[in-house]
């Protein structure tokens, strides 16, 4: 086909309250199997910020979304993390936040569900 385009859009959330400008950032790696593609070949595969990540049970090197089993590890941000196309192998690298945060909690992943957890795992931070 010629002449026909393609674009997508995707709008960033700001994660933080406020800006602290002390937050603690560590790069880390997201296990990319435990993301799995759309069904839709043409969708990006979108990690969001404010994610809340663990350290993956197979691989303890590299990070998976928190589902209440295991420690919180921190949210990811301040960015999202678009995941390439790998179903069977694959690493992504990221940046995840667990020291000195003031967080916003409506920007936050699952929050509601695991806030007993995140609060008490990550004692620096402050959620509003």
């Amino acid at each position: 086909m010629y002449n026909v385009r393609r674009s997508g859009q995707f709008l960033e959330k700001e994660i933080f309250k406020y800006t602290a400008a002390d937050e603690i950032k560590h790069s880390i790696v997201l296990d990319a199997v435990a993301f799995p593609m759309p069904a839709d070949r043409e969708a990006r595969n979108i990690v969001p910020a404010g994610t809340i990540l663990k350290l993956s049970v197979t691989d303890p090197k590299k990070h998976v979304v928190y589902d209440g089993s295991g420690r919180v590890e921190g949210i990811l941000g301040p960015r999202s993390i678009e995941i390439g196309l790998s179903a069977t192998a694959g690493v992504a690298p990221a940046t995840l936040v667990r020291h000195n945060a003031i967080f916003a909690t409506a920007a936050l992943v699952g929050f509601t569900a695991y806030a007993s957890a995140v609060v008490s795992t990550l004692n620096t931070c402050k959620f509003e």
